[in-house]
This record gives structure tokens, C-alpha cells and sequence, in this order.
């Protein structure tokens, strides 16, 4: 399994960061990235956390990680930390999680019996609904913060393109604001560890599509993306009232800047093969209709 390296994201349950600062095992690196040790990560400041004082306050540090995260590398016998979902709690005792990122290094799980005060805290957290079966209303809790922690993750992304502000990261992340520009992700699922959009394979087209003649009939209504029955799951909200998202071979952007550009026309009469051809001979231009020979 990949160790957790000092540029991976670990996030508690709010969406609040732990800051990362390998010190004791810098000559172990991937790409340059050093890895971290259980002693570094447990202590190490969390910021950004939104957790509201009735519920305890702000996580503002990592209290434990948990022993059974531990790989059976160790350097001046700290062990480097698995990256397992779910690696410790903060002080406020809530779970911290890391992200999953892949790396060059590869180590074991140690062989280690947890301490009984590492089954004492985690049994806390388990009667905070964090282990074992959880309640609807907790369930709901949990996967919006893992949305808000992975979303932020992508206006962080956007925000080093310069394409949101840091104002606009600040609004969301403090306030639930979405930026008005930016396209919004449909599902947190689609957001990789990078912040980057984990776009299908192939366009999303399980087949090759397979050319059809048709007539177009009068009334019809087409936008850029076409009529096609491609299978392409798009990432990001599709508009209301256009065609559905699991039809479209390109996705459908819900922004005021993308709908500038968003064009849909609607056929006036009977179009097909046979019109087309009369209708650019009745043209007279030989340099359309050469373009049209060459496309064909």
C-alpha cells in the first residue's frame, strides 16, 4: 500500500486540512515528495475546519493515528503512515481521512496489537456514529463533508488556473457560496485527489457510435452536442429543459459564461440526404461544394 507523502490531503470531517510538514524521513521521497511519519501527522495543525460550536467547536489538531495505519517502515522507530481512508481523530475527536493518492513507494502493513486506549478512542468515535452502523441523519452529515472537502479540493484547482478567485474559494469555503462562473462538478465522486475532473475513458462511449441516415423533421430541436445516444456521464450540472446529460457525447457546462456560447436550432423543414445534396447544387458554390466532397 502507498504510504501518506507530505503532499497528500488529509481532511476531518468538516473540511478542514491538516497541514503536512515532513521532518525525520526527507531522504524518502516520491518525485521529491517526502513521506510522513505517524509522530508528524499526529499534532499537526488542522485549518479550515467549519465545525460549529454547539457541536464542539473547530478540529484544530490531529490527536491520534490510528496503529493500525502503520506500515512496518520506520525510521528512529516512528512508523510512515498507510494511506487507509480512515487514519485518526482529531482533538474534537472526529475522524481524519486521507484522500487516496498514488505514489512510487510501496510498504506492508506492520504487525501491531492497539493499545487499549487506542480501542478506548475509537470506540468514541464509533458512539459518535462515525464506525460500525450509522443513522440516516448521520450518513447524510458524513457525505457532505467528504462533498464540501472534495469540492473545495476543485475551486483550489481552478483557483492556481486562474480561473476562480480567492475570493470566491474564501466564499465557499467559509459560506457554501459556489462561484457564479465556475462549472460545478455533478458528483464529489468525479474529483480526483488533485482536484482535477476524472473524466471516461474513450468520450464515455461504451461502443463506437454508428453513422445513421435520418430525416430531420420539421419542429426538431438540436443544440452543438446533436441527437447522438452516446453514454458519456458528464461531471458537471447539466441546464434544466435541455436533453439529459446521459445522452450527450460532450458535457454540458451550467455557467452563465458557457450558456453565452451554448446555440440551439430548430429545424424549419423536412431535411435529409437527398435535400441537402439539391439544395447545395441549386448553390452555385463551387468552393462549398468542393469542402462538402472532401468531408464525405
Amino acid at each position: 500500500m502507498h504510504p501518506i507523502l507530505e503532499d497528500n490531503t488529509l481532511v476531518c470531517l468538516h473540511g478542514g486540512r491538516v497541514k503536512l510538514k515532513a521532518k525525520k524521513a526527507k531522504r524518502i521521497k516520491s518525485d521529491n515528495v517526502p513521506i510522513m511519519l505517524d509522530n508528524e501527522i499526529q499534532g499537526a495543525s488542522i485549518s479550515g475546519c467549519l465545525n460549529p460550536p454547539i457541536l464542539g467547536g473547530p478540529c484544530t489538531k490531529v490527536a491520534m493515528v490510528f496503529a493500525y495505519t502503520y506500515s512496518d517502515h520506520k525510521v528512529n522507530n516512528k512508523h510512515s503512515v498507510l494511506q487507509m481512508g480512515l487514519i485518526g481523530m482529531s482533538i474534537k475527536g472526529y475522524p481524519i481521512f486521507a484522500i487516496p493518492k498514488k505514489n512510487k513507494i510501496k510498504f506492508a502493513l506492520a504487525k501491531i496489537q492497539a493499545s487499549p486506549l487506542a480501542k478506548i478512542k475509537f470506540d468514541r468515535i464509533r458512539w459518535e456514529g462515525m464506525g460500525g452502523k450509522l443513522g440516516a441523519a448521520q450518513r447524510r452529515r458524513r457525505e457532505k463533508s467528504k462533498e464540501k472537502a472534495k469540492m473545495l479540493l476543485y475551486l483550489e484547482n481552478e483557483n492556481k488556473k486562474g480561473k476562480v478567485s480567492d475570493k470566491e474559494v474564501h466564499l465557499y469555503k467559509h459560506n457554501g457560496i459556489w462561484p457564479k462562473d465556475a462549472p460545478k462538478p455533478r458528483s464529489f465522486d468525479n474529483i480526483l485527489e488533485d482536484g482535477e475532473i476524472d473524466w471516461p475513458k474513450k468520450y464515455g462511449y461504451k461502443i463506437p457510435p454508428i453513422p445513421k441516415e435520418i430525416t430531420l423533421k420539421k419542429g426538431m430541436k438540436l443544440d452543438r452536442y446533436g441527437d447522438n445516444s452516446g453514454s458519456f456521464v458528464c461531471p458537471f450540472k447539466e441546464k434544466k429543459g435541455v436533453m439529459p446529460y446521459e445522452k450527450r457525447s460532450l458535457p454540458y457546462e451550467d455557467n452563465e459564461a458557457m450558456q453565452k456560447t451554448y446555440k440551439r436550432y430548430e429545424v424549419l423543414e423536412d431535411i435529409n440526404m437527398e435535400s441537402v445534396e439539391r439544395k447545395i447544387k441549386m448553390s452555385g458554390d463551387d468552393k462549398l461544394i468542393e469542402k462538402i466532397k472532401e468531408l464525405k
